[in-house]
Parts: structure tokens; C-alpha cells; sequence
């Protein structure tokens, strides 16, 4: 573990999920669940055709078998069926008693309220036996996960109504500086974060602050009485405009981490003020958003309840060649080409169309200098639900 890392998880340590509250599911999309969620119901709920076929007893085929009638998904199974016998059946419609298996129509011929069967299904073959999926009473989803549209599905198939899901955070967004008050600078690093912030499922509260200690200091009392956590976006370096460390210090803060060994985002402050964390962005455009994902993302994620607070990781060989000095932690914007390998597209710590235009963000570890092409780096891939 190397010093970023370390710092990563003393930043980490100091946030706790959340309390949970019970939701109707419908409610629960995009939320991360409290809770475990046990099934109410079997899925399937009864035993049924994986496919379109016919439902047989495996020792009659091959062979011509009577085909005595037909079963629709939500049909009753309808009487035992006997030796010789067939029944028309479709994808999830449930399977007759006697039938041990199911014919693919493919391999099917029917004729003259008969069919023959050419390939013998084995015992059990395209057949889904109740509960296969969850049975009743069986963990549909654990806590930590994330409920989208594949959760939801799972969770109606179970019979779930209502479900434990965690709080969405409340956080106050604080972009500062004269230059987006005024709007001399547009404020891009500030729709920014508050949009990465809500694909998170957090409540956000963004306002612009200018280069007033005063003004940024009354600001961040109030926040910290309406909010779960507080970001500042610019004013953590070291310039004379640069007032969010006295402003956390007035407040009765605890500045637990200020300067970082990565680059872009060096100036990245943490501190605890009045029980509540602050999160202090840099404010050049990359090294605000290599920040948030270095640093807030996570923590804001072990808020909201999420079992995985960091990105998908995969060691992935270099499309070209990339310099460097050994030192700090190096962070670059890159895309994943067609052939699995990542390629840098920019390093400067101001720029914004690398960030635009990147699906990955490739860590190059403290101590590493150059690296060759297809060297392997650890790249984060950056999934755009948050999940």
C-alpha cells in the first residue's frame, strides 16, 4: 500500500453509512439497499418450460407421441400427461405433471395432432424447476447492492413490496472564487460535481461563494447544520484568495489531510467540522474531477450505503508509450480501444476535453517513471450510473 492509498482509507474511515429507511419499491430505484432482501416467492414460482417445445417424458423419445393440448405461459398445467403423450408448450408456461423434460421446437416435426421428436431431450433438459433462480424464503439481494433495472426486476420477481434502502445523502456544493461569482471564468467544475454527486443518489445544494473568508465561512456554518458532508470546489492551495482551510478552521474544524502525493489534485483537503466531513476540491478542472474520484466519490458512496464504494479496476496494457518522473501518483484521462489496450488522451491538470472524452482513468503508481507501450496500468473504468 502506498502513501495515497493510505490517506485514501483515512479519509474513508471517517464516513459511515447512512441511516436506512423502508421504501416502496418503486421508490427504490437507484438507491443501495440497508437491508437483505428475502424472497416472498419462489423464481419461478412453479416449475416451467425454458423455451417453446413440446413437455414429454424423456424415456418416449425419440419417436411420434399423441400431442394432447396446449400450454400458454399462464395457463394451469392441466392433467397428468401419459406415456406416449406431448403437450404444445411455451416459454414459461408451466410444466404438466408426468413431463420430465422439454423438445425443442427446432427438433420437433407435428402433424396430424402428432410429433415427432428427432433428438431426445435428456431428464430435466430445458426445463426451469421452481425456485431455480431464488427459492422462497432464499436471499434475493444483499445489502450494499444497488438496486437498477435488473435489481428491480429480480426483486418484483420475488414478490418484494417494500424494501430498507439507505438515506440519500445530503450534501452542500460550495464552488468559490470572485471568477465564477462574476462570471469571468465559467464555472465548469461546478455542474460538474454536482451532476457526479446525484448519479451517486445524493440530495445536492450548490452554491456559488466568492473570495470573501467571511462569506465562505457563514456559508459553511449553515451547510454544516442542513447537510451530511460539504464540497468546496478551488481555494485549498496556497494563494492568498485561498480561504477554505480558515474557513474550516473557523467553524471549529479538524483538518485531517491537506496535500496529497498525486498529480493533478495535489491540493486536496479533508477535515471534520462539527461531526460533519468536508471535502476540499482543487480547483483546475482535472485535478478537481481526478480528486473527486480519488477521493470523494468513494467516501460519498460508503454514505449511501454501497457495499463497492471504488471504481471497476483492470490491469490493462498501454496503447502508446507514456512519460513521467518517478515522485507522485499520477493520474490520466484515457479511452479503452477495440482491443482491450488504453490510450492517454491528456495530462494537463487545467484541461477539461480530456476528461470529456475519456471512459477510463489509468493510475500510474508513486515511484513510476516511464512506461513502455503495452506496459500493464491499473485503469479505472469509469461506468457512468455510479454503481
Amino acid at each position: 500500500m502506498d502513501r495515497l492509498e493510505r490517506l485514501r482509507d483515512e479519509v474513508l474511515a471517517c464516513f459511515e453509512r447512512l441511516p436506512p429507511e423502508r421504501v416502496a419499491l418503486s421508490a427504490a430505484l437507484e438507491r443501495w439497499l440497508a437491508a437483505p432482501v428475502m424472497a416472498a416467492c419462489a423464481a419461478p414460482p412453479f416449475t416451467c418450460s425454458a423455451m417453446d417445445g413440446y413437455a414429454l417424458r424423456a424415456a418416449d423419445a425419440p419417436g411420434r407421441l399423441r400431442v394432447v393440448r396446449a400450454v400458454f405461459a399462464g395457463d394451469a398445467p392441466g392433467a397428468a400427461i401419459g406415456p406416449g403423450e406431448a403437450v404444445r408448450i411455451y416459454t414459461g408456461a408451466p410444466i404438466p405433471p408426468g413431463a420430465d423434460a422439454v423438445a425443442r421446437e427446432e427438433a420437433t416435426r407435428e402433424r396430424d395432432g402428432e410429433v415427432e421428436v428427432r433428438d431426445a431431450p435428456r431428464q430435466g433438459e430445458n426445463v426451469r424447476p421452481a425456485g431455480e433462480d431464488v427459492a422462497a424464503g432464499g436471499l434475493a439481494l444483499a445489502p450494499g447492492v444497488r438496486i437498477g433495472a435488473r435489481q428491480l426486476a429480480l426483486l418484483t420477481a420475488v414478490g418484494a413490496r417494500e424494501v430498507d434502502v439507505v438515506r440519500r445523502p445530503r450534501v452542500a456544493l460550495f464552488s468559490t472564487g470572485d471568477e465564477v461569482v462574476t462570471g469571468r471564468i465559467p464555472n465548469s467544475n461546478g455542474p460538474a460535481v454536482a451532476a457526479a454527486l446525484r448519479a451517486l443518489g445524493a440530495e445536492v445544494e450548490a452554491a456559488e461563494v466568492g473570495d470573501d473568508v467571511e462569506q465562505l465561512s457563514a456559508a459553511l456554518e449553515s451547510a454544516l447544520a442542513a447537510s451530511d458532508a460539504v464540497v468546496t470546489i478551488g481555494g485549498v492551495s496556497i494563494g492568498a484568495r485561498d480561504h477554505v482551510p480558515a474557513a474550516v478552521a473557523r467553524a471549529g474544524g479538524d483538518v485531517r489531510v491537506h496535500g496529497v502525493p498525486m498529480k493533478p489534485g495535489k491540493p486536496f483537503l479533508f477535515a471534520l467540522a462539527r461531526g460533519r466531513p468536508v471535502l476540499g476540491l482543487p480547483g483546475s478542472p482535472s485535478a478537481c474531477l481526478v480528486a473527486f474520484e480519488v477521493f470523494a466519490r468513494p467516501a460519498l458512496l460508503r454514505l449511501a450505503g454501497a457495499a463497492r464504494p471504488f471504481r471497476r479496476a483492470l490491469r490493462l496494457p498501454l496503447a502508446e508509450a507514456l512519460s513521467g518522473r518517478p515522485g507522485r501518483a499520477r493520474f490520466i484521462w484515457a479511452r479503452v480501444e477495440g482491443d482491450g489496450r488504453v490510450r492517454p488522451i491528456g495530462r494537463d491538470a487545467a484541461q477539461m476535453r480530456g476528461p470529456a472524452l475519456a471512459d477510463a482513468l489509468v493510475w500510474v503508481r508513486e515511484g513510476v517513471g516511464e512506461l513502455a507501450q503495452d506496459a500493464p496500468v491499473e485503469t479505472w473504468i469509469l461506468e457512468e450510473d455510479g454503481a
